[in-house]
């Protein structure tokens, strides 16, 4: 479940970020915009030239203690977890990785003073043995508040890494122990462009001669006249590719995990999936069943299916 982060408050003389390049183990606090020196959390560089990646602590105590049933889900789902005091009246932060989205990175900001340095030189260690919570985190302008939610899997499963290079860019869906992402492979320019751009979809069901397609038309608005889009698909024969359509009729959210041209992961935006939209997707997925269950065994092809079904659209 998402997590509020609320605000903490010290007194501080400068604000000024460094003039020289990020270095690993550089402290940045999650800063509130338009105020001195409010923040919400502090956490150290872990890569050069990069401050997307932090480690450090979330404050969770405020506006009241942090619920045990959302401690036990963070231990569930990462094994374990960590809790320090950040206040002097012992409001709590839990240490974790941070992965902030591309359009919060300009509220990061760095406040030298001799509480500063001691925070960093406490928080060092947490380079070489990182915590195992790892969450996702950007600024909510109508909340005004820093808002996390549990850091969906970043590593692309092999078989789809093979797909990926033999096939170019694209779009699957994957089964992690965190929910269903959509792993989206583009261009290192073009994910750049993507970032705090609106996204559109919808869920189609098509009926071909040899296999339904339950299809996740995706369009990402980063030029208003010639949208980015991705579609993938999902085949209601296969048990596997059943599941993950049940599991994403009731995940409230769709996980987009973009992977630049040499595959590595550069960051997940996550757009609401609500209960219509659960709903919908339930009922497409039932007429995609009673439709392959129609087809006489030998004319069953997917693979076929979805190859037509390319051909004609192109």
């Amino acid at each position: 479940m998402p997590v509020s982060l609320f605000s903490l408050q010290i007194i501080m003389t400068e604000r000024e970020p460094a003039k020289e390049p990020i270095q690993p183990g550089t402290l940045f606090y999650l800063w509130h915009p338009e105020t001195e020196a409010v923040f919400s959390g502090y956490g150290l560089t872990l890569a050069q030239g990069r401050t997307d990646r932090l480690v450090g602590l979330l404050m969770v105590d405020r506006p009241q203690p942090v619920s045990i049933e959302w401690l036990e889900q963070v231990g569930h789902t990462f094994g374990g977890y960590q809790l320090l005091a950040m206040t002097t009246s012992g409001e709590q932060g839990i240490a974790c990785q941070m992965h902030i989205e591309p359009e919060s990175l300009p509220y990061l900001r760095q406040f030298p003073s001799a509480k500063s340095a001691a925070i960093q030189a406490a928080l060092r260690p947490w380079l070489e043995y990182l915590p195992q919570p790892v969450f996702t985190v950007q600024w909510d302008e109508s909340s005004r508040t820093w808002r996390s939610q549990f850091a969906v899997s970043s590593e692309l499963p092999p078989a789809l890494k093979e797909v990926f290079a033999r096939t170019g860019y694209g779009c699957a869906a994957v089964e992690t122990d965190r929910g269903i992402i959509h792993a989206c492979h583009a261009s290192e320019a073009d994910i750049a462009g993507f970032a705090g751009k609106p996204i559109w979809f919808q869920w189609q069901l098509i009926q071909m001669p040899t296999a339904p397609l339950v299809r996740l038309e995706l369009a990402i608005l980063d030029n208003p006249t010639q949208p980015y889009r991705f579609e993938s698909f999902l085949n209601v024969g296969e048990p596997h590719q059943l599941r993950i359509l049940a599991r994403l009729a009731s995940q409230a959210e769709l996980h987009l995990a973009f992977y630049g041209q040499d595959l590595t992961y550069r960051y997940t935006k996550s757009i609401a999936h609500d209960e219509q939209q659960w709903q919908q997707l339930d009922e497409l997925t039932e007429m995609a069943l009673a439709y392959w269950q129609a087809l006489p065994p030998e004319q069953r092809d997917f693979d076929r299916a979805k190859a037509a079904y390319l051909r004609q659209s192109w």
